[in-house]
Order: C-alpha cells, then structure tokens, then sequence
C-alpha cells in the first residue's frame, strides 16, 4: 500500500472510530429509555442485542454479506481464525454488566472516568500484546501520556456532576477492569473482520456471542431470585433503534482497527461520545444549563489525547497479526 494510500485509509479509519464513539453514545440514551420499563437493566440489553441479531440474521438474505459469513466459518475451520478470537462479544457483554450494577454504586460521573481509564490502558495492553490486527504496538511515554490526557479530559467533562457518597473502591475497579476487556474486543474483532474480510460477519458473531453472553448473566440472576424476564411494552418504538446503532458502531470499529491501533481507535471512539453527548445535551432545553466551560475544556484535552495517539507510534507495528 502506498503512503498516500496509507495515509486515507488511517483518516477514514478516524473518521470512523469517531462515528462509531457517537452511535455507542446515541445508544446509550436509547438503551436507557428502552430499559425503563423495566426493573433490570440486563434483561433490557438483553432486548436490543436481541433485536440488533435478529436485524443481522434477516440481512442473510443478501448474497453478498452471506458470503461474508461463509468465509467466517471457513475461517475458523480451516484454522486460520482460532475459536477464542471470536470471543469479543463474551467481553462485551461482560462490560454490560458490570454497567448495570456499577452505575448505582458508583454514580455516572465516577462510572464514566473509570471506564474511560479502563480503556485507555486497555488499549495501550490490546497494542503491546498485538490483539489487534496491526499487530504489536509497544507502550511509550507518549503513548502512555495520551491515554492519560483521555482520562483526565474526561474527569474535567464530568466533573461538575454529582458523586454519591464518595467512590466505592471495588465497584471501580471492576470498570476499570471491563474497560480494559472492551478494548480487547475491539482487538479481536478487527481481527476477525481482517481473515473474514467482512466487517459484518464480526457483527454478525460479535451479537450471537454477546447475546449468548448476557443470557447467560441474566439467567443467573433470574434463578437466583433477583430479577425476572420482561417485555419492555411501555417503551416507544424509537427506543429500539438502539440495536442498529450498536451494529453501526461495532462494525465501523472492527473496520477501523485494520488501519489504526486500538489505543487510538478508543480514544477517538471517546471523542466521538463526549461530542454526540454534547449535542444531545445542547438540544435539550432542561440538560443544556448543565453545559458549561469545564465540558469544552475537557472535550479539548481529550481530542489532543487522540491526536497525540494517532502521532505516537500508530504505524509502528512490529509484527502482523495476519501472518
């Protein structure tokens, strides 16, 4: 490939990561809403995942993104793609629930910064090991600055909002630790997307996985008596589009990861959150007297954090992870 080449595809790959970052925060608020009626934030997530695999299965039809799936499974038997790298959706629906307990506990703001900083160290971990497609991406100062600068961008955005009776300890911790699994999946789904060819085959796996995953978690709690199945019926029929909102965003950033580094996709995933949340903030007349100096200051440090990602060491992989 050549370097101009090079050069447009790691710009589109931004482009995406950032697109991606604003329908995972898009979601969020429709999730939310979907989830109301009921009493388990699971079962709701349980629902669109549900919905968002039924969308991929029906999109079969087409020939083309069938035969995506084709060379998945032929992938996985010929060896050339191992089973556990098709375990991205475990790790996501793993980070789902430890949201579903830890946001209570923790409150939105300590939540937030914690996952932020789970994900910035996941991402510099996910480079170093070469989860990702590009392969092996060391850890550098700059590098480690960046994703510090994310987290401390982050902090300042949310800094204005209420905690709840100080940081509960382990509850954060286990954020930070599902932060640093989401990052993972993002590695293993670029590269599942890269030996299939086809971004919507990872979809397509990645919400079969996941959906397995979060049925599994909830099943547990619903037979240990502490929550039980619902229909979300008093949710309005917008708050389902959730589910192609999150296939938007993990199949733009399984693409996006064959052309730039996990670190720098996730920091540009959060940039693409705090920008979509903002707007959503500014449209509501009631959320917009909450936006003040400390959401645009904290929005810049965390795009420099990004672009000083994408300056440090993106295309510095020492080792394939097609070969």
């Amino acid at each position: 490939m050549t370097r101009e080449r090079r050069a447009s595809s790691e710009a589109l790959a931004l482009a995406a990561a950032f697109v991606g970052g604003a329908c995972l925060s898009l979601q969020a608020r429709f999730n939310g809403t979907l989830g109301e009626p009921l009493s388990e934030p699971l079962v709701a997530a349980i629902w669109s995942f549900g919905s968002g695999l039924a969308l991929l299965v029906l999109a079969l039809a087409v020939p083309s993104l069938r035969q995506g799936a084709t060379r998945l499974v032929l992938s996985i038997r010929a060896g050339r793609l191992r089973w556990w790298e098709c375990l991205g959706g475990v790790l996501g629906g793993a980070f789902v629930a430890v949201q579903t307990s830890a946001v209570a506990l923790l409150g939105v703001a300590v939540f937030i910064v914690a996952s932020v900083g789970g994900r910035a160290l996941g991402g510099l971990l996910a480079d170093h090991v070469g989860a990702g497609p590009k392969g092996r991406t060391p850890i550098t100062p700059a590098r480690a600055l960046a994703g510090a600068f994310a987290v401390v961008g982050v902090g300042i955005t949310v800094s204005g909002q209420h905690v709840p009776g100080g940081i509960a300890i382990l509850p954060a911790l286990a954020v930070i630790i599902a932060g640093v699994m989401t990052q993972f999946q993002q590695g293993l789904n670029g590269r599942v997307s890269a030996r299939a060819g086809s971004s919507y085959a990872t979809t397509l796996q990645n919400f079969l996985v996941g959906v397995i995953a979060l049925v599994v978690f909830a099943g547990a709690r619903v037979l240990l008596g502490f929550t039980q199945w619902q229909w979300p019926h008093d949710a309005p029929w917008w708050a389902w589009l959730g589910a192609p909102l999150g296939i938007a965003f993990i199949g733009l950033s399984a693409w996006a990861t064959e052309h730039i580094s996990v670190l720098v996709l996730g920091l540009m995933g959060i940039m693409g959150q705090l920008v979509a949340a903002l707007v959503i903030d500014l449209l509501n007349p009631v959320a917009r007297e909450g936006v003040d100096v400390r959401t645009v200051v904290g929005m810049v440090v965390t795009a420099a954090a990004a672009a000083v990602a994408a300056r440090s060491g993106g295309r510095r992989a020492t080792s394939d992870a097609r070969s």
